[in-house]
């Protein structure tokens, strides 16, 4: 089960790494919601059930900022504050109803990456969303580091943060050649 979690995982980290480089946010959300469903397979085949339906949750996130995205309208804040909501009661359903108390003290960390993924899917403008994101990709590398997770996880968020970067400069250079 190992080897298809790690398959799912590369997967979904090209796929996220991939969808900083559109300038189109319709593409964006489109890339970041099959990142996360190869990301929620991964974590089901690793057993990290929590993880996974963060992720499956991040699968809902998109669709629903997506379908915004597609009208050309904002994500009302109720929306957002309703997708942190989800996040945070699915942690506590998993951590306390269903495993009994397996939570970490860094589990924080987590979740505040989740609603600021939530926050970051509704910013309308990419190059401002793609700055804002920078945060909710450092709380992640932070809390793998921390919470001892499998080093390749952070890793990962470590790179995606590394390609976000990319992308901002990549634009920003290209932005000052048309002027």
């Amino acid at each position: 089960m190992n080897t298809l979690s790690y398959i799912m995982s590369v997967a979904a980290l090209f796929l996220f790494c991939g969808s900083y480089f559109f300038n189109s946010k319709k593409k964006y959300l489109i890339l970041q919601l099959s990142g996360n469903l190869f990301l929620s397979l991964s974590y089901f085949f690793m057993g990290a059930y929590f993880t996974m339906v963060s992720a499956a949750v991040g699968i809902g996130r998109g669709i629903v900022c997506y379908s915004y995205e597609k009208k050309g309208k904002r994500v009302p804040v109720y929306v957002i504050v309703c997708l942190c909501l989800v996040t945070v009661l699915s942690y506590v359903m998993i951590n306390y109803v269903i495993l009994s108390g397996e939570a970490s003290p860094w589990d924080v960390l987590y979740l505040f990456a989740s609603c600021m993924y939530a926050v970051t899917f509704a910013i309308r403008n990419i190059k401002l969303m793609r700055y804002v994101v920078l945060i909710p990709h450092m709380s992640a590398v932070l809390y793998n580091l921390l919470a001892h997770a499998p080093i390749s996880s952070a890793i990962s968020y470590g790179i995606e943060f590394a390609v976000t970067v990319t992308a901002i400069v990549k634009f920003r250079i290209g932005e000052k050649r048309q002027v």
